[in-house]
């Protein structure tokens, strides 16, 4: 009776996190903008170091414009891909496949706000 009690227990218990297993539908945007998918890239991982006041290497992320420059100069992918001869951005670790392809996706597409 104890295992069949247990053995129901353990079945019952069921861990999905639906963006682990399915991908993210906030990342799976087949027209990223700048607004919608490139901004929240930038301020969630960004724009602690490249905000607007002392900005760090000199390079300020806190406007479109400025993105959208780091962006037309290979800067701003070049860092995410650790391609030479950029350093890796963000200096924590890589972001996902996921969200660099939104960036260069973004940048193939013409930068659109």
């Amino acid at each position: 009776m104890l295992l069949i009690a247990v053995t129901v227990v353990a079945q019952s218990c069921y861990y999905d996190n639906k963006a682990e297993n399915y991908g993210s539908s906030a990342c799976d945007s087949a027209n990223p903008t700048y607004t919608a998918n490139i901004q929240p890239i930038i301020n969630q991982n960004c724009i602690g170091c490249h905000g607007s006041s002392g900005p760090s290497g000199g390079v300020s992320l806190h406007t479109y414009d400025l993105v959208k420059a780091q962006a037309l100069k290979g800067s701003l992918s070049g860092t995410l891909k650790n391609t030479s001869p950029y350093s890796l951005m963000p200096p924590g670790g890589k972001l996902s496949d996921c969200k660099i392809g939104q960036v260069d996706k973004w940048i193939r597409n013409g930068l659109p706000q």
